[in-house]
């Protein structure tokens, strides 16, 4: 029999109202009026889409209607005639491990200012949620445990959480399609959706299956929600809608505005680049002592800025207490609990962040946020700056430092926006030539931003009501004015340091001092790589000589074997291996080894040995590599030779030519018979070599190699110079000067 009464009637409005406050007596005034709107719409099975800020009560819309419908469940004669669920269950989808892990863990926490221990006394709430994750996954299986029945029977936990790559699984299509679990399932809820159109594009392309699963294998009187706090209208909402189903009237969107009016903003280029190894900027910002988050854009940008701070901190424990890093290299418990201490440790200051600390997780204790370079899109940026000051009471920062090509390319990009046409026109790139990526138009309308960031964010989301929010911060009274403002008007704000208890002090950071680097060795006095390997090993063969030595010793039992002989002393040692010609000097580097007192004079003389083998090995190489050179420079030479006397005889061979023609031609001239008529070529040819046998050369014989010996080759008989060649030829023809004198 169908229930008398809809969640729209107000039976059904006064029933939630009733419910949450019996329920969660904390919340005083109950919910708020946009969030029973909403609530409305999900328990009647309402399509909704919701942007609101950060922080704003977005995780409510999923936690409770559960308890709603559980009350209902437990006491249904207290309740009129509503639809309901016996076991109802909630399926959200979470961008990150940590989100998720977040979700169960804080469960309706996010917007009742509870410390820690509060929290311990949610579970009365009986909301249990879980977090279907790889490593839930796992411990499952090592217990024994079948997830796919528990989860499918709905009577284990109320809220599942689970990314999308796992939805994609076979065990998901065998849960959905589970009577029970279909019977009972309240909603599917994409959290964080902007992330459907900037990580499903490329980065993780399952977020864009995320609507074709809730309508295609869930009932369709289910709600489908989508929660996000940075979606832009028109077309980036309209794709987000298309992915999820949404059309038309068959939804219900709520739009409020994103702004945050106790935070901050503010934009400063860099003075240092982002993969630099300074960043002095961020010192005037920590030493205020206000818990601080630092993003940045890879893991790699985490750890530079964390051992930048590191030596900035003096030395002692207290840097480990006061830095920490975040990201998905770490387990979800060493996450979660940073989150903890975060919240509950004074000392612990600064979190150093990659992107999945920007997507739902909350922190409420901190007040700045400082991104070491401009995300990629406006949607990421406004994100990061959305979880600080979660207290409105509180005074927040949400600074960017962004690099200075970004503003000459988001410049370039806007100027060259009106000529698209023109440039088309007159393409001539090569196709080879791979352009830059555009860049957002939002994040070029933001860093190219010279009245106020605030209104230009605002113009950006389109947040109501726009005569207002699209004003500049001293026109529109904002609490805290954006930085061009500030700096407009002279206006400059003070950020009061938190209170810390008795006794605790966080000490300054200082930039620290730039140690001068060694003098580099000389070229000579390093290790070949294979040098550096054959003396490695003959050090670690030394080193296993001393642990079987002491480690059997009472003194040592408790020593692990890496510190009878550290690797750095080895290190150090074959980088100055050559040049430890006195035990003085081996001395100065193994002074902080344990060990030295009782082996360095037989470490001298194993490093003196290999000092010695690899001189040896050195003079040996240099001597062959002479030798070498000179049979190279005496071939040549020889060559050199043999081509200078060809060049010889070819001049000689000329000369004589032009000086028998110079003869011809005075004999032409002095005798008054005419000459001769001349033969042919073919004629000359038959007489000379009638007078001249052909030249016989000696048969060369085979070389015989020998074995071990080089082949060595018969030599080569000279060749007759031209000159001798042309004596052996009579000339018949040639008439002298005296004959002719005779004759005449």
């Amino acid at each position: 029999m169908a229930p008398r009464f809809r969640w729209k009637d107000p039976e059904g409005v006064r029933t939630i109202t009733l419910i949450v406050k019996k329920i969660i007596p904390q919340w005083k005034d109950g919910l708020y009026p946009w969030q029973l709107k909403l609530v409305v719409r999900i328990l009647d099975g309402g399509d909704i889409f919701c942007c609101i800020a950060t922080g704003g009560g977005k995780s409510a819309l999923f936690g409770v209607p559960i308890i709603v419908l559980k009350e209902m469940a437990r006491n249904p004669d207290l309740y009129p005639d509503l639809p309901g669920r016996l076991l109802p269950v909630g399926l959200v989808i979470t961008p990150t491990k940590g989100l998720a892990a977040n979700i169960v863990w804080s469960i309706l926490v996010s917007y009742t200012h509870m410390n820690f221990m509060q929290v311990l006394e949610l579970r009365k709430l009986d909301v249990p949620a879980f977090a279907y994750c790889h490593e839930t996954v796992t411990e499952a299986r090592i217990a024994g445990r079948n997830l796919v029945h528990e989860i499918r029977d709905c009577k284990t936990w109320n809220i599942i959480c689970v990314d999308p790559e796992h939805l994609r699984e076979k065990v998901w299509r065998q849960i959905s399609a589970f009577d029970v679990f279909r019977a009972n399932i309240v909603y599917g809820c994409a959290d964080e959706a902007h992330l459907i159109n900037t990580w499903g594009a490329e980065f993780r392309p399952q977020f864009r299956h995320i609507g074709a699963f809730f309508n295609g294998c869930l009932s369709s009187s289910i709600s489908v929600m989508a929660l996000s706090a940075t979606v832009q209208p028109s077309a980036a909402l309209n794709s987000i809608c298309s992915s999820l189903g949404m059309s038309g009237d068959n939804f219900y969107l709520f739009r409020s505005s994103n702004e945050h009016q106790n935070v901050q903003f503010i934009m400063e280029p860099l003075t240092h680049g982002v993969g630099g190894k300074i960043f002095p900027q961020l010192l005037a910002y920590l030493n205020s002592g206000r818990k601080t988050v630092i993003h940045c854009r890879t893991i790699d940008d985490v750890l530079r800025i964390f051992l930048y701070l590191w030596k900035s901190l003096p030395p002692g424990p207290h840097r480990l207490r006061r830095l920490k890093m975040y990201h998905s290299l770490r387990s979800a418990k060493e996450n979660e609990e940073i989150l903890r201490l975060l919240d509950e440790d004074p000392e612990c200051q600064v979190i150093f962040a990659t992107v999945a600390f920007a997507n739902g997780l909350n922190a409420k204790s901190l007040l700045d946020s400082l991104s070491v370079g401009c995300a990629d899109t406006v949607d990421q940026i406004v994100q990061e700056k959305g979880w600080v000051g979660r207290d409105l009471e509180t005074a927040a920062r949400g600074v960017v430092f962004y690099q200075p090509c970004s503003l000459t390319a988001a410049e370039t990009q806007l100027a060259g926006s009106s000529a698209v046409a023109s440039s088309r026109a007159k393409k001539t790139t090569s196709k080879r030539t791979k352009k830059p990526k555009p860049l957002e138009h939002a994040k070029v309308l933001l860093l190219t931003e010279k009245h106020c960031y605030n209104a230009c964010l605002n113009r950006i989301y389109q947040n109501p009501p726009l005569k207002i929010t699209t004003l500049d911060c001293i026109t529109a009274k904002r609490r805290y004015p954006c930085s061009l403002c500030a700096a407009r008007n002279g206006i400059s704000t003070d950020f009061p340091t938190p209170s810390l208890p008795r006794g605790i002090t966080l000490p300054l950071f200082s930039h620290p001092l730039e140690v001068s680097s060694p003098a580099p060795l000389d070229k000579t006095l390093k290790l070949t790589k294979k040098e550096r390997e054959e003396a490695e090993s003959t050090l670690v063969r030394f080193g296993n000589t001393v642990y079987r030595a002491e480690h059997k010793l009472p003194a040592n039992r408790s020593r692990p074997k890496s510190a009878y002989f550290p690797s750095s002393i080895r290190s150090s040692l074959l980088d100055n291996l050559l040049s430890l010609n006195s035990l003085a000097k081996l001395e100065g580097l193994v002074e902080p080894w344990h060990f030295s007192r009782d082996y360095r004079v037989r470490l001298y003389v194993v490093v003196h040995n290999l000092f010695s083998t690899i001189s040896a090995q050195r003079e040996r190489a240099r001597l062959d590599k002479n030798a070498k050179q000179r049979a190279t420079r005496k071939a040549k030479k020889k060559a050199t030779d043999w081509d200078g006397s060809e060049e010889e005889e070819e001049e000689e061979e000329s000369e004589l030519e032009s000086s028998s023609e110079e003869e011809v031609d005075e004999d032409r001239r002095s005798s008054p018979i005419p000459p001769s008529p001349k033969r042919s070529r073919r004629v000359l040819e038959e007489v000379t070599n009638a007078s001249r046998s052909p030249p016989t050369r000696a048969l060369r014989k085979p070389a015989q190699r020998a074995v071990g010996k080089p082949v060595q080759r018969a030599p080569r008989k000279r060749l007759e110079k031209a000159i001798e060649v042309s004596q052996s030829y009579s000339n018949p023809y040639r008439t002298s000067r005296r004959r002719a004198a005779q004759n005449s």
